[in-house]
């Protein structure tokens, strides 16, 4: 493997290193040899895991937090841009309605 090669961990394989290193039989300095990384990028991957780690515990019941969970900035969502699109029709609907009554006076 040269230098400049970067080697490439799924997802999968990076939350068992992780969950490894998060072991009490075993040191993150065990965990870098096992797996040939140096520490700086096992314990970004450990902050990585438990920042993003409450989105799971998140009530997914609220359509504001699901939204959320699923990357949609607030009013983005697919629910929120129905709600919009649901009121401006209704005031479209009322425009032509009362453009209508204007023309007959």
């Amino acid at each position: 493997m040269s230098v400049n090669s970067k080697r490439f961990f799924s997802p999968q394989q990076k939350l068992e290193i992780v969950l490894e290193s998060f072991q009490r039989d075993t040191t993150i300095e065990a965990v870098c040899r096992k797996f040939g990384l140096v520490r700086s990028v096992i314990h970004r991957w450990r902050n990585e895991f438990r920042n993003r780690a409450v989105d799971l515990f998140t009530d997914k019941r609220s359509p504001k937090n699901k939204a959320l969970l699923n990357g949609f900035e607030p009013g983005e969502s697919p629910d929120d841009l129905k709600k919009i699109i649901g009121n401006l029709t209704v005031q479209l609907e009322i425009l032509k309605k009362a453009q209508g009554l204007l023309r007959f006076k």
